[in-house]
């Protein structure tokens, strides 16, 4: 049996916010954002952001300010050198007089003190045995201070129609440390997403510790089996901004396919709008395999 029943419902859509991401980095160049959030009708994931101007502040000094070109993505902003502990302010003013605006810290690159690997086996999850290159990644976290972190490694892809082009792809290892684990006063309740590699020192504050990952050899070796490849790896140190929205935009992406839970908010800290200033550094180490 079935029935049919007709439902009224008022669909009321909210104002358009300006959205606001800038990600800055110890270098010379800021890229930001500008837009303005979409109609939850459109088709569109953003829409433009009229006549607006911008201004960038290094420690409540003026470095930048211009016009943000209409319907761009991005746009890359020339800048003077980022420092440790800098604070970066990012101001949008806006036609109508409305003022929106973003400030950060720019945390210190933590050096990768050494890095240890080691052929191993694992099994996957269909019970099968992989070979695997363990890597004991060993960082020395500051005291106090509550630090972090995200573990990239990116490997060199030869191209099958070019092979005198390497271009470098990231890995998605397996995260066989503790630290990796889900914290219990975190709001993820499944307990199988992948964070990309953010963990926190909560295991470790101001001490020594050696992170450990498994890279499977499938990444390593070429068409014959050899083994001639080279690793990147890269530890960044996060503003507690960047960790917060990196690991809610993960969780509501995982989310989206559960309609039972409540919907993940995304991290914000720009006033009068959305999105997020987050600063972020980064130490790189290279492994080259024999």
């Amino acid at each position: 049996m079935s029935c049919e029943k007709q439902l009224s419902y008022q669909l009321q859509n909210e104002k358009p916010q300006v959205v606001m991401y800038a990600f800055p980095m110890p270098d010379s160049t800021l890229k930001i954002h500008a837009s303005l959030s979409a109609n939850i009708l459109s088709t569109d994931n953003s829409e433009v952001l009229p006549d607006m101007n911008y201004s960038i502040k290094i420690d409540d000094k003026l470095v930048a300010s211009g016009n943000y070109p209409e319907g761009e993505d991005w746009v890359n902003i020339p800048i003077s050198p980022i420092s440790t502990n800098n604070k970066i302010e990012l101001t949008y003013n806006l036609v109508d007089g409305g003022v929106v605006k973003g400030t950060t810290i720019a945390p210190e690159a933590i050096n990768i003190e050494s890095i240890d690997t080691v052929s191993t086996f694992y099994i996957n999850q269909e019970g099968i045995e992989e070979k695997m290159l363990r890597c004991i990644i060993e960082l020395n976290d500051p005291i106090i201070i509550k630090n972090y972190y995200q573990i990239r490694v990116d490997y060199k892809a030869t191209s099958t129609s070019t092979p005198e082009l390497n271009e470098f792809e990231t890995i998605s290892y397996i995260k066989e440390d503790k630290v990796f684990l889900i914290r219990e006063d975190e709001t993820a309740l499944i307990n199988n997403i992948d964070y990309e590699g953010t963990f926190s020192d909560y295991l470790f504050n101001g001490q020594t510790y050696k992170v450990k990952l498994l890279v499977p050899f499938e990444y390593l070796t070429d068409d014959s089996g050899t083994l001639n490849q080279e690793l990147h790896i890269h530890l960044y140190n996060l503003s507690p901004e960047y960790y917060k929205f990196i690991r809610t935009k993960i969780e509501e992406e995982f989310y989206r396919d559960y309609p039972v839970f409540e919907p993940i908010n995304l991290f914000s800290n720009v006033d009068n709008g959305i999105g997020v200033i987050a600063g972020l550094a980064v130490d790189t180490t290279i492994i080259v395999l024999p």
